[in-house]
């Protein structure tokens, strides 16, 4: 597939990548950890499109990112952000680099129960393309912890819990992550004035993390911004990657997972608080998108 402007775009997994890195520290499509000095650059008209989520810090020197057609500078203690919006095209490290990339998929991601307000905040700082720059003890622990996620992910045969043990330090690295985010500053001079559709797509975010567990359709929200439901799916495909429908589901089962976790609320309790005709149909909808019942998510994260 190639881009407007004519470039060949390669989406790929997690796994896929590591044909651009000399390491072998991947866990199949889920998971890896990477150096940045160990990046080899897509050849010449090529853009990879990532499939997931990468945290890519530097920890000293500089780097260089091509993204998106633009051209992104990370000196030393900053973090950058990419999501299934951002089209790379190389990765270049001076001399004194090192740093690693950090890149999940988005099924590892929905092992884990976070809130649906705290990831759509990453949605859209992915989709802004923030890079930021931290302090020296909180590169020191994001680095610490993800070493810890890496090893456990690498040692799953060794622990029967393995799954459960990776989604909680999933956790743990994403509030880091957005700890740091929330406290850190961007680099960047200009003020750039927030164009209508960032508004607008600010707004409808805001508003599914109040409304998700009582309303699914896209013509309340698109009502609710004085806006048609195409207009609003255009906004989250273009900024998104997906539909307005895509990431109000994807807001429903977030929540619908984190009240699965409550030991003192059944299925039933769940289902009527995300405001289901009944426990069958909310057990159909749930398991056509997760793969499994509401019932066996709910033994297996307790």
């Amino acid at each position: 597939m190639r881009s407007e402007n004519g470039a060949e775009n390669r989406k790929l997994s997690v796994q896929q990548v590591s044909k651009y890195f000399t390491t072998t520290r991947f866990k199949s499509n889920d998971f890896g950890l990477i150096s940045l000095k160990r990046f080899i650059a897509p050849p010449e008209g090529v853009q990879i499109d990532i499939d997931g989520i990468w945290f890519v810090v530097v920890c000293s020197g500089s780097a260089r990112a091509d993204v998106n057609g633009k051209s992104c500078e990370l000196f030393a203690n900053s973090v950058a952000l990419l999501d299934e919006n951002s089209k790379l095209s190389s990765i270049k490290c001076s001399k004194a680099c090192t740093g690693y990339v950090v890149s999940f998929s988005y099924p590892f991601v929905n092992k884990s129960v976070l809130d649906v307000s705290d990831f759509m905040a990453l949605k859209l700082k992915c989709n802004n393309k923030p890079v930021v720059i931290v302090a020296d003890e909180d590169i020191e622990r994001l680095h610490r912890l993800s070493g810890i996620l890496s090893d456990i992910v690498y040692s799953s045969d060794k622990y029967a819990y393995n799954d459960k043990i990776a989604a909680s330090l999933f956790s743990s690295v994403f509030y880091m992550f957005m700890s740091v985010l929330k406290q850190s500053t961007e680099p960047i001079r200009e003020v750039k004035r927030v164009s209508r559709p960032d508004k607008l797509l600010q707004e409808f975010i805001e508003l599914l993390n109040e409304e998700c567990e009582r309303e699914r359709s896209v013509e309340f929200y698109a009502n609710k911004l004085n806006i048609t439901s195409k207009y609003l799916s255009l906004i989250c495909r273009n900024k998104m990657g997906r539909s307005a429908s895509i990431v109000i589901e994807e807001a429903v089962i977030r929540k619908a997972k984190e009240l699965l976790m409550q030991t003192g609320l059944s299925i039933q309790d769940v289902s009527q608080q995300l405001n289901f005709v009944s426990q069958s149909f909310f057990g159909k909808y749930f398991k056509q998108r997760v793969g499994i019942s509401p019932s066996r998510y709910k033994s297996q994260s307790l």
